[in-house]
């Protein structure tokens, strides 16, 4: 039995949208006689974020096989960007906007080939009508040259994410930061900035679950090797202390 090929779509496009994006793919392919393709269920991203998309684009990658085609739908941008594929050296293939989102993929998986979607003009609902009908190409084998322009990195979008930055909240209030965890003694005291202002201290600790209820813990994370804060058994500590996706942390030690 043939292995199906695997489309996953990360988007804030949350609604109906995704219906519609996922069937206009499945469409598409059906046209071009695929009958080969699974549209996974969506990965929602927080409204407007380049950064969480290029977070939980990477994050997949790290679960999906070579093959997966990421459709990254997510679009702030007040000017209208080229539209982007293309595979990395790990042979995993992406399609979106040139906003950055792709960015994180590309620099940790690397680039193989890189090509921007002939201009078919600009659409309300370009995930529908313009990247969904290019993914249903890519996943039925149509030669990338019928409709993509060969591009080379120089051409990606500036998009660089600072050490400390946060990627992800998620719905226990946990904070995922980006940048490689440090390797501190277990125990050890923090004094933990916000947006480089004194907000909290805090402790490091390999298992933060292990601590009392409402303790502040920096621990290493589940996700590429990131570190996490948070508060131990509370849903609240974001809120707590006003933080959103972007803003940077950074700490000391006591």
């Amino acid at each position: 039995m043939e292995n199906k090929i695997n489309v996953v779509i990360v988007s804030d496009c949350v609604d109906v949208a995704y219906n519609e994006m996922r069937r206009k793919i499945l469409n598409e392919c059906e046209k071009l006689g695929n009958y080969n393709v699974n549209v996974e269920p969506l990965v929602p991203t927080k409204e407007f974020s380049i950064i969480n998309g290029a977070f939980l684009t990477r994050l997949m990658a790290e679960v999906y096989p070579p093959g997966t085609i990421f459709m990254v739908i997510l679009n702030p941008s007040k000017e209208r960007p080229a539209r982007i594929f293309g595979e990395t050296l790990s042979g995993h293939i992406f399609e979106g906007a040139n906003t950055g989102t792709l960015n994180w993929l590309i620099k940790d998986l690397g680039l193989k080939s890189l090509y921007e979607i002939k201009d078919p003009g600009f659409f309300p609902f370009g995930g529908k009508y313009v990247h969904a009908p290019t993914v249903a190409k890519i996943s039925s084998g149509v030669p990338f040259e019928e409709y993509g322009d060969k591009r080379y990195s120089d051409f990606l979008v500036d998009f660089p994410i600072e050490d400390g930055t946060v990627v992800q909240i998620d719905n226990f209030g946990l904070m995922k930061i980006y940048g490689k965890a440090p390797q501190y003694e277990d125990e050890k005291k923090l004094r933990i900035y916000i947006n480089g202002k004194e907000s909290i201290e805090g402790i490091y600790t390999k298992r933060m679950m292990s601590h009392d209820d409402n303790v502040w813990a920096l621990y290493p994370g589940s996700s590429l090797d990131m570190l996490e804060l948070g508060k131990v058994r509370c849903k609240t500590g974001a809120n707590e202390l006003g933080i959103k996706i972007g803003d940077k942390i950074t700490w000391e030690t006591i």
